[in-house]
């Protein structure tokens, strides 16, 4: 079965992440996004989509397919890694605020680019995630049209499940322009879509994302909670990390209880990750659809303490530049020193074993008669072939044994 022919096919062969674009293409009454018993956001059909929704919906889905950028204006004349694909200047970079940079995740690169975006009026709003108010472990799409919306709600790191794709055409149907935050495979999935529907240029005018190391499903976060002896209906406040770079995993109850613990209990050891399946067969976790990418910046991958948070900022596009070195000109980031690209591979060495191994994944899945993800200029077949055999044979048998496991 290595085609995909329904929905059922995507999310049971462990390619779904979640984004909900196919909720936004079929409508609210043909699909809902609903949590799994895994800790996944998965779509269910209310009502049979029919074959157009589907081939539609199968032109865009990022369980079917992941594209790189193809070469035109917005990147003429950019730098080219075979790892981490276009890019122009590669800077440190955070807020300005010293508040905004203590509370993000990192050092408010994003919020301090969305920010600028709306005081100048360059967009209308800004298309993010943050935490569901009334059940704060779970996540909602978010409309932020000014700096109370966009700071007053926990949008830093999101590491849970999330559907932040599922209301895109309703965004669109505001006919008001707008910037998008989200990860890599949800903005590779709008640069898809844009091929379709001539809206999305028209009215999604700038895309931010994270550099991604996957996210964890709902059931690690319930598990956090339950160390705690915590329900989640007794939550008032989940956080992540921010307050500090990276800040401690935090939760707050209805009756004011609090408990945190180091960011690394939750990260630090990768035999106790529970990602998704998509995750570890991802073509693109670097942002390479973005116009900036953000990024940590701890050498080997991982914090060794509190810093005071500093952003990486890739810059993908002629867009993104001219963006960031307007929010730096009118006060909104602080521009640091400039970075190598063998410095970006030091902060997040993890990515280019990723990149490195994708190929042979999607090899594993297909030579078990299973369907996988078709990429284009993301450069994994040629790095597949610049590997050993015995490393690509491992990555082969290694996603076949995880497999068995969905």
């Amino acid at each position: 079965m290595i085609q995909t022919n329904s929905l059922a096919d995507i999310v049971d062969n462990g390619l779904c992440i979640g984004c909900g674009l196919c909720k936004s293409i079929a409508g609210n009454n043909s699909l809902k996004m609903e949590m799994s018993d895994k800790g996944n956001l998965e779509p269910k059909e209310l009502k049979p989509i029919s074959n157009k929704t589907l081939e539609n919906i199968k032109k865009v889905c990022p369980g079917v397919i992941a594209e790189g950028p193809e070469d035109q204006e917005e990147n003429e004349g950019s730098n080219k890694d075979i790892i981490w694909g276009n890019y122009f200047s590669l800077y440190y970079s955070w807020s300005s605020d010293p508040k905004i940079r203590f509370q993000s995740s990192t050092g408010g690169l994003l919020n301090g680019l969305s920010l600028y975006l709306l005081e100048k009026n360059k967009v209308d709003f800004i298309m993010h995630t943050a935490g569901d108010k009334e059940n704060p472990m779970r996540n909602v799409v978010k409309y932020s049209y000014s700096k109370d919306d966009l700071l007053n709600c926990e949008s830093r790191s999101r590491y849970g499940p999330s559907s932040p794709l599922s209301e895109f055409h309703k965004a669109l149907d505001k006919k008001q322009t707008f910037a998008f935050v989200g990860k890599p495979c949800d903005a590779g999935a709008i640069r898809l879509l844009a091929k379709f529907d001539e809206r999305v240029d028209q009215y999604c005018k700038y895309i931010f994302t994270l550099v991604c190391g996957g996210f964890q499903e709902l059931t690690k976060s319930q598990e956090f909670i339950d160390s705690f002896n915590v329900k989640e209906q007794e939550l008032e406040e989940f956080r992540y990390r921010g307050f500090g770079n990276p800040g401690r995993m935090y939760i707050k109850t209805k009756d004011q209880k609090e408990f945190d613990k180091d960011y690394n209990s939750f990260w630090g050891d990768e035999s106790n990750w529970k990602v998704p399946f998509r995750c570890k067969i991802c073509p693109d976790a670097i942002g390479e659809s973005a116009d900036i990418a953000a990024l940590d910046t701890w050498r080997g991958g991982s914090p060794k303490g509190e810093d005071e948070g500093f952003n990486a900022a890739v810059m993908r596009t002629k867009k993104g530049i001219k963006i960031f070195d307007e929010a730096v000109e009118n006060g909104y980031l602080v521009k640091g020193d400039q970075i190598t690209i063998d410095d970006i591979k030091d902060f997040q060495p993890h990515q280019t074993t990723k990149k490195q191994a994708v190929y042979a994944r999607h090899q594993g899945m297909k030579k078990n008669n299973l369907p996988s993800i078709n990429t284009k200029n993301l450069r994994i077949e040629e790095l597949y072939k610049l590997n050993d055999n015995d490393f690509n044979k491992k990555q082969e048998e290694g996603v076949a044994k995880r497999v068995g496991k969905l």
